[in-house]
């Protein structure tokens, strides 16, 4: 038994070292088997040599026979030959490998680099200048297809009032009144709170727009057929006619001036005097409906830049008018320098007219006196010819 195991020791000795030697000499195949990739190439034996391992084998001694037992015959004992033992198989070889040497991919061939000329620039070949065909140059070509072009307006082109809305073009409206009187309605949303001249017949104001563009105002007629014309600051203008019927039965007589500082109006009706009942004047207008003789209006906005101020007064027929006066009060503004303004004048029967007025205003040391002017008489009807809606 002890040869037993040390022959099998051996052998399984033997045998281990084989199999590493194997498994690490074809490591790579065997991990690309059980992968399932392709083995790679199996390397170049370029030769081999053989060596031989000796085994030795000591005899085990044969065993003691037992004795027999006593009155019991022993049975016959046949000697079988002697068991052949095995010659132990002969080790594998073991094999030196060389590798020959597997020759490098050849290096790339590189195209060859392009010709340059001196300015590092492909050299391309010479360009000859050709004359145009119509000998038209670009720019002219470009401007004839601008000339030609009109524009599409869209939502994006429009102007929008301070509410979002699309600017629509302003309007203005005139409507009749009693007393030769016109309502002027202007609508202009793209144009709140800015200033506006207003002019009919030689009569020209300065108002201002409302926060929505709007403005009305009441205007004294001085043409039966009126015409308003709206400037605004932009330059745009918008115009109205209207006719206006009862002017026959109508007199005025009024004044215009720069700036806020500037003339006052007084109409003396019946021999009156200052502040007394048939004084008419800014402090005492009347309304354009009363039945005690003519009224007065005051136009103009004092807010406005540069203002445009004037006072119209308006005698019905029938009244007796003594007087019309144009005051001019001493100012801060206006001591000592030249104050000048119009007179506006309308009569039945007759066209609108204006003339100069001009004041040399004292020194300002009359600060708080008044200068006063005379204007010429005007012709009141006599009889008033009533129609309907006056």
């Amino acid at each position: 038994m002890q040869i037993n195991r040390r022959a099998i020791t051996v052998g399984t000795t033997f045998f281990l070292a084989a199999a590493t030697g194997h498994v690490m000499q074809n490591g790579e195949t065997i991990s690309a088997r059980l992968s399932g990739a392709d083995a790679p190439a199996a390397p170049v034996l370029a030769s081999v040599t053989s060596t031989a391992a000796t085994v030795t084998v000591t005899e085990t001694p044969a065993p003691v026979p037992a004795p027999e037992p006593v009155g019991v015959p022993a049975p016959e004992v046949v000697e079988a030959p002697p068991a052949a033992v095995p010659e132990p198989a002969p080790a594998p070889a073991t094999a030196e490998i060389v590798v020959a040497a597997v020759p490098a991919a050849p290096e790339p061939v590189a195209a060859p680099a392009p010709v340059r000329a001196a300015s590092g620039l492909p050299d391309l070949p010479p360009v000859e200048p050709v004359a145009l065909a119509a000998d038209l140059r670009l720019a002219g070509r470009i401007g004839a297809l601008d000339a030609g072009y009109t524009k599409t307006d869209t939502a994006a082109d429009a102007s929008y009032s301070v509410f979002g809305i699309a600017c629509a073009d302003p309007t203005l409206a005139l409507e009749p009144s009693a007393r030769g009187m016109m309502k002027m309605t202007l609508a202009a949303p793209c144009f709140a709170n800015e200033r506006v001249t207003v002019s009919h017949a030689g009569l020209v104001v300065a108002m201002a727009t409302d926060p929505a563009g709007d403005l009305t105002m009441m205007l004294p007629a001085l043409s039966t057929t009126a015409r308003v014309d709206v400037r605004f600051a932009s330059g745009d203008m918008v115009a109205a006619t209207q006719t206006v019927s009862g002017l026959d039965a109508l007199a005025r007589v009024g004044v215009q001036w720069r700036g806020v500082d500037g003339f006052r109006l007084h109409a003396f009706e019946n021999g009156a005097g200052f502040d007394m009942p048939g004084h008419v004047s800014a402090a005492a207008p009347r309304e354009r409906t009363t039945a005690d003789g003519g009224f007065l209006a005051v136009l103009g906005d004092p807010a406005v830049d540069h203002p445009l101020m004037a006072e119209v007064y308006t005698a019905p027929a029938g009244t007796v008018l003594s007087e019309v006066m144009v005051e001019a009060p001493v100012t801060e503004a206006t001591c000592g320098r030249l104050l000048a303004g119009q007179a506006l004048r309308m009569v039945p029967d007759a066209a609108a007219t204006t003339e100069t007025v001009s004041f040399a205003m004292p020194a300002c040391d009359a600060v708080g006196d008044s200068v006063m002017l005379g204007l010429a008489p005007v012709a009141v009807p006599a009889v008033a010819m009533v129609t309907a809606g006056d």
